[in-house]
């Protein structure tokens, strides 16, 4: 029995061997759901620049990425409440993106409208990738558990305290994202300690926070092998929740120094960390955050930011200094009346970095980046850019990562829900991405178009039952010549050898439903 099961065989044990009387398991904390989704996504990838004999010789069974396949996930977020005081929580996935129906090179990268073989029950889909190694995760087993933390309030007014396994959340989630949203996949997770005090501050609240974190691989603010810690960081967030009738908070935290061994982004063809990367020697990362809403109205504003060095970078003696590089989103919504419950509007930049230069000059982007669990969109920044980023090749590239949300680029976007009736609504969204470095990004010395493309989609939410709802969404990518260019010097990339022209229409069309657990049991 797997080190999983027998935790929770303990903490069905405990909470039998402790009188009712003393104790309360519950789903709480974090959302518990079920969630099904079926996909078709068409022209998302390299593989159409290929020409056949090309395709096969990079191991896909042919050059078209016709790419269909159906997934689940049930997670669970029990807790055991021991006292008023004292409560453990986790975060099960019994399944996590499980893959329905075989897996052959048909699959994720091409060819067959369905899947029929050589699949284990226990592989999943990793939630970004479309082709490669790293698209699929084998023998994953079917449960692990996601996070396990205890939560203690202290006595004598002292605070807070959360030990464990826990998600690092802060702001909308550009960068810290724990990744529990039903609608997300990955997530950053910490093992943290955290303590937390509030103090009154006349109308308003003064909210001080401090945590000491421990992190391995995909944790880390890279995707390298080697272990991570900071030694501790601090958080402070003001509130005052009538200023002028808009409740106001203001935020920043610090982690003055982040170590982290081997780090750097994984091979793209073995999916293994490369060995010469070099150690995070110091990471100093930042945060700042505004927040200012009503009833009727929101505006948003959260900004990241850091700067380091790392050692020994892909060759002993060598140290790059790492510039300080921005992410930032803005958002602004208003909330109407029936039947118009939101409008929206956001804006957003991540810092990239120049493939041109010298591996020993300074890193200026692409170190920090946006969350793989933020969710802008269901196709281009969710799919086709970290595919293509998987095996980007330039010195820029040493950073980039396979698996996350917006990275090198800016964009706007625009979007709203509109309620048809009682129980089906409309989401429109329109995006629009450029590239912002555009120099020696996949390839060396070649350059790529600032336009990135515009994303048109909708979603359509029926709710079937209060707690179940069922979303038709569709998304086509009309694309420019940025992302022509990134498709195309993939493909020279991977085949060593000229490729054709990009298709300019990425599409995809998913069926998902959720069943919202928690609402069953409240």
């Amino acid at each position: 029995m797997s080190k999983a099961k027998w935790l929770l065989v303990f903490l069905i044990a405990l909470g039998v061997a402790i009188p009712a009387q003393a104790v309360e398991v519950n789903l709480g904390g974090f959302p518990s759901y079920f969630r099904q989704r079926v996909r078709y996504i068409k022209n998302a990838t390299f593989l159409n620049t290929l020409s056949q004999s090309q395709a096969e010789a990079l191991g896909f069974g042919t050059n078209k990425d016709n790419i269909f396949f159906a997934d689940t996930t049930f997670r669970l977020t029990p807790q055991l409440v021991l006292s008023d005081s004292v409560t453990i929580r986790t975060q099960v996935d019994v399944f996590s993106n499980n893959l329905w129906g075989g897996l052959t090179s048909e699959l994720l990268g091409g060819g067959s409208s369905l899947v029929n073989s050589a699949i284990s029950p226990d592989d999943r889909f990793r939630g970004a990738l479309l082709t490669g190694p790293g698209a699929v995760d084998r023998g994953e087993g079917f449960m692990r558990f996601r996070m396990l933390h205890i939560d203690m309030v202290l006595p004598n007014n002292l605070g807070f305290v959360r030990i464990g396994r826990q998600p690092f959340d802060w702001g909308i989630g550009i960068l810290a994202n724990g990744g529990w949203d039903p609608h997300s996949d990955l997530g950053f997770l910490v093992d943290r300690f955290l303590w937390l005090k509030t103090f009154p501050a006349g109308s308003s609240s003064i909210t001080l926070v401090g945590v000491s974190d421990i992190f391995t691989g995909g944790n880390s603010l890279a995707s390298g092998s080697g272990t991570g810690y900071d030694i501790g960081a601090v958080a402070l967030i003001f509130n005052n929740p009538n200023v002028s009738g808009i409740n106001l908070t203001v935020g920043g935290y610090v982690f003055p120094y982040i170590h982290q061994n081997n780090f750097g982004a994984p091979d793209p063809q073995t999916g293994d960390a490369f060995s010469a990367v070099g150690d995070l020697s110091r990471f100093t990362l930042y945060a700042g955050l505004i927040d200012l809403k009503t009833d009727t109205w929101r505006l948003v504003g959260e900004l990241q930011g850091g700067w380091g060095e790392i050692e020994n970078f892909t060759a002993p003696g060598n140290t790059a200094d790492i510039s300080n590089q921005l992410l930032w989103a803005v958002r602004g919504e208003l909330y109407p009346s029936w039947p118009v419950k939101v409008i929206g509007a956001e804006f957003g930049w991540a810092d990239g970095d120049d493939g041109n230069t010298s591996l020993t000059d300074d890193i200026e982007g692409n170190v920090i980046v946006f969350n793989p669990a933020y969710n802008l969109d269901n196709l281009l920044f969710k799919h086709i850019i970290p595919n293509i980023y998987q095996s980007a090749t330039g010195a820029g590239g040493v950073f980039a990562r396979a698996e996350s949300s917006v990275q090198n680029a800016y964009y706007a976007r625009a979007y709203a829900t509109v309620k048809l009736l009682d129980y089906l609504a409309f989401t429109p969204q329109v995006l629009v991405a450029w590239n912002e470095e555009t120099s020696g990004i996949i390839q060396p010395g070649t350059d790529i178009g600032s336009y990135i493309g515009t994303e048109v989609e909708g979603t359509l939410t029926w709710t079937v039952h209060p707690g179940v709802n069922f979303d038709l969404i569709g998304s086509i990518v009309f694309a420019g010549s940025g992302l022509e260019d990134m498709l195309e010097q993939q493909g020279e990339a991977l085949t060593g050898e000229g490729v054709g022209s990009a298709d300019s229409t990425p599409y995809a069309i998913q069926g998902r439903l959720l069943v919202f657990i928690d609402q069953f049991f409240k």
